[in-house]
Parts: C-alpha cells; sequence; structure tokens
C-alpha cells in the first residue's frame, strides 16, 4: 500500500442479537481489550449516546494526533506524529507530552495502554521505521520492544489479548503478510509461521490511519482489515492467539490503492462491523458480521463520504451503537451501523470509549472528548 497513508443482516436482527446480550448480562456492553476500546467495565444501567458533540480539550497547530488508548475516565494515551506521545491523567484537562530514545521523525500510529504507568506505542514505515516501544513507568523511561529488519515490512497495527499477548501486522510482500506475535509482555516477538496465514494477493495491506485496522477479544479471537487495488477485501481472523489465520471476504470495495478496510469494531465474539475508506469516493464502506467474523454482509455504504479511518463501540449503550471518523468529520450510529447521524465536520483519525459519557477522539491539531446530550 502506499507509503503515506496519512496512509447484512438486518439491524432488527442485530440489535435483538446484542440487546438479548446486554439482557443476559446485566446491561454490561461486552467489549474486548482491543486498540481503542477499552475492557469491560462494571455492569451500570444501560445510557443512550444523544446528541453528542465534541469538546476540544488540546489544541496544536503543529500535531497530528493519530491512535489513543484508553485506560479509565481519566487516564488516556495518544499516539502523535510526529515522534511524541501525550497522557491526560486527570480526565484530559492536561496532556503532557512524552518522549522517548527515538528520532522525532518516527510516525506513530497505534497505541495501546494498561494503565497510568504501562503502555506500547508503535512507529509506522519501512524497514526498520517499524518499531515498537514500551513503557512501565509512565513515560519516564521506553524500553524498544520490537524494530523490524525486513525492508521490505511496513507495519500498520497492532492489538493485545492482556499484558503479555498480543500481535500486529504488515503489508504483505512476495506474496505473504508478515504477522508477529509476543506472549512475554513484549520482551520477545516472533514472526507467525506464513504456512499458516493465507496468501497475500498483490499490493495487499492495510491503512495505518487510527490503530483501528486489527481488533482482539478474550479468548484469543483476533482479526486484521485488508485492502488492495482491483481485489476483493478480507478480513483474516484467528481463534488461537494468533498461531494460524483464516480468511473472510467482505464486500467492502477496493477498485484503487487507497481503498479497502481501514477500522474494525467489534461489539463481542460474535458481533462485529467493518468499516472502509482513505480514498476520497462515495463508496460501500460499512460491512457488519454476526458469525465472530467467518462471513461478512453488506451494510451501507457512502458513511462520511465513504471515509471512515476510526472507529469504536460506546459500551453501556441500550442499543448497539457506534462511533466513526474521518478527515470529513465524525458520525455515530445506534443501530449496529446501518444508519447514521453526523456530529460535526471537523477531521479526526481516530475515537474510542468506555461508556456513552466517556469517550475520546484524536485529529489534525485537536485531541477532543465527547460530550453526551442525554438526560
Amino acid at each position: 500500500m502506499p507509503a503515506h497513508r496519512i496512509r447484512s443482516f438486518p439491524a432488527s436482527i442485530f440489535t435483538a442479537a446484542v440487546g438479548l446480550s446486554l439482557l443476559l448480562f446485566g446491561g454490561m456492553s461486552l467489549v474486548g481489550c482491543q486498540p481503542n476500546m477499552p475492557a469491560i467495565q462494571p455492569a451500570e444501567p444501560a445510557r443512550a449516546l444523544v446528541n453528542p458533540t465534541w469538546e476540544v480539550q488540546h489544541f496544536d497547530p503543529s500535531a497530528l494526533f493519530i491512535a489513543l488508548s484508553i485506560v479509565d475516565e481519566n487516564t488516556v494515551w495518544v499516539a502523535e506524529q510526529p515522534g511524541l506521545v501525550a497522557r491526560t491523567t486527570d480526565g484530559g484537562q492536561t496532556w503532557p507530552k512524552l518522549t522517548g530514545p527515538w528520532p522525532d521523525t518516527l510516525a506513530f500510529r497505534d497505541i495501546e495502554a494498561f494503565s497510568a504507568d504501562e503502555a506500547f506505542v508503535m512507529a509506522i514505515g519501512p524497514g526498520e521505521d517499524s518499531r515498537i516501544y514500551h513503557t512501565a513507568d509512565g513515560g519516564q523511561t521506553w524500553r524498544l520492544s520490537f524494530q523490524n529488519e525486513d525492508p521490505n515490512a511496513f507495519f500498520d497495527c497492532f492489538s493485545f489479548w492482556d499484558r503479555n499477548r498480543g500481535f500486529a501486522f504488515s503489508d504483505s510482500h512476495d506474496g505473504e503478510f508478515t504477522i508477529i506475535r509476543t506472549t512475554d509482555g513484549g520482551e520477545t516477538w516472533t514472526r507467525v509461521d506464513p504456512i499458516n496465514v493465507p496468501d497475500a494477493r498483490p499490493g495487499e495491506g492495510s491503512f495505518a490511519a487510527s490503530g483501528t485496522c486489527t481488533a482482539a477479544q478474550p479468548g484469543g479471537l483476533g482479526w486484521f482489515g485488508t485492502g488492495a487495488s482491483g481485489v476483493d477485501t478480507r478480513v483474516m481472523r484467528t481463534t488461537d492467539y494468533g498461531e494460524t489465520w483464516t480468511e473472510a471476504a467482505t464486500p467492502i470495495e477496493s477498485t484503487a490503492p487507497d481503498e479497502g478496510i481501514a477500522s474494525l469494531a467489534f461489539f463481542d465474539a460474535e458481533h462485529g462491523v467493518a468499516l472502509g475508506g482513505v480514498g476520497t469516493r462515495p463508496m460501500a464502506n460499512v460491512a457488519v458480521t454476526h458469525d465472530g467474523g467467518v462471513t461478512w454482509s453488506r451494510l451501507g455504504e457512502g458513511v462520511l463520504g465513504g471515509r471512515v479511518y476510526g472507529a469504536s463501540v460506546v459500551p453501556g449503550t441500550p442499543t448497539p451503537t457506534l462511533v466513526a471518523t474521518s478527515p470529513n468529520g465524525s458520525a455515530y450510529s445506534t443501530d449496529g451501523g446501518e444508519t447514521w447521524t453526523g456530529i460535526d465536520a471537523d477531521e479526526y483519525w481516530s475515537v474510542s470509549f468506555l461508556s456513552p459519557d466517556v469517550g475520546w477522539a484524536v485529529g489534525r491539531f485537536r485531541i477532543s472528548r465527547i460530550v453526551n446530550q442525554a438526560r
């Protein structure tokens, strides 16, 4: 994929399925540990997302904020380009910048945090520019956890199942995807045997646009989405913590190098949504699965003008609720992605929610927190 990459089933069925899950689990949203999608929180009464707006908490005309990870209502980590990490521990009142032992030209595009002290951040780029750093002391010091040595690889996103187990993947080359995984908290990363991964098609890869082109759920479930010119988009799926992978075609369009799946958001182990975009034309860019990613069906098109960079499930709502972001603005859906309502036209790249009242979006120049109008 280009190096720049600033690189149905009816809603009623989906709503009923998720609603049953909410009922059985006491109104708790079943959201697993994946980038930009925080861990399950204690059950609280369901609360809708109503007429949301964004409150800008931090504005920097020199920054492009790419990805974020919410730990709790006070602690959020943000990946920034060029070469910085931001963190708040006071709910967004302040956003001090963190630096580390890396070139200030690195392009950070994904981040995964476990506490106010511990986080992993991923830099993208060809060859050695693709790296993962780890901190265990709130960003005071950083350790190089992984550095790519393959000049043909270009890593896009990563996800973790827990503090010890995670995976990352790269655009393809020579007909193979490069997938690495860790089982020891990032001390070591090992490439998954290519024989256990479906072959790649010419130019097939993904988009390092939000840190949400991968997803993970408890029990070893994981996914990544692809795009490429002139071929079917696909979602790759693992059920064994990344050891083996299978493929499923999706109806999201990809007729140009900048089209395909950019974001994955899962409500639980079975129900998820893939959103596409990055290109500039309206296109079929929403697909849904109700079997854990084994099959995908078309749900919508033209969301945010056909461009969706990032998306997040909103836990704790009475109906399946999503928020999507792109350079064209942001929008939300309260019916699992079938219909959408615009929030505003400001440029946001990634988004994450802990609850209907606790969510952030990041993009060019700004970090913003959700304001929910529900009473």
